[in-house]
């Protein structure tokens, strides 16, 4: 039975990878492909292949854990592209940024970066559920990569004509994660 609920869980991480492969092509504009999202896709065919390997190959750790990550994981991607679908984001690493204004909405009301957000919590599991050193290393590779790109886009939109907007916004919201203000 626990065979059953890896291949349940493997097939569940194979459709959110194929999903935001998908949006790479259709709900993210950039003219070229820029090398850092090659290095990213590399990166990422690496560590699906070895997550896939042990949910039907051998076995997962944490099953329902994971699965649940997954799921929110799923969730929070599917919750940004409903609050972006009318902007044309641009790939990570693209030097030519599409700037047409600051969304605060759905989950950019709670933190800057959902997409590198959800990709990070899609990877820990991913290394949650194999616990191998490659799915480890592709994990912290990644999310490395994720923390660096968003720190360079926010470099531009602090610049930028919105630059003001931004910094206010970036006051009252988590980088990847939701900022949580005791009150006085």
């Amino acid at each position: 039975m626990s065979h059953f609920f890896d291949v349940v869980i493997g097939l569940a991480a194979l459709a959110y990878f194929l999903v935001i492969a998908a949006a790479t092509k259709q709900h993210f504009s950039s003219e070229k492909y820029p090398v850092g999202m090659m290095l990213i896709s590399t990166i990422s065919l690496v560590g699906i292949s070895v997550f896939m390997a042990h949910a039907f190959l051998t076995s997962l750790e944490y099953r329902a854990v994971v699965f649940g990550m997954i799921l929110a994981a799923a969730a929070l991607f599917a919750w940004a592209i409903r609050h972006s679908h009318n902007r044309r984001l641009s790939l990570a690493f693209d030097e030519d940024l599409n700037i047409d204004g600051i969304i605060t909405t759905g989950p950019w009301h709670y933190v800057r970066h959902p997409f590198y957000s959800s990709y990070a919590l899609f990877w820990c599991a991913c290394a949650l559920g194999t616990t191998h050193v490659a799915s480890i290393t592709v994990c912290v590779t990644l999310v490395f990569i994720y923390i660096y790109s968003a720190i360079k886009e926010e470099a531009v939109l602090d610049r930028s004509d919105h630059g003001s907007d931004y910094l206010d916004y970036k006051s009252r919201t988590g980088f990847f994660f939701p900022r949580y203000r005791l009150k006085p």
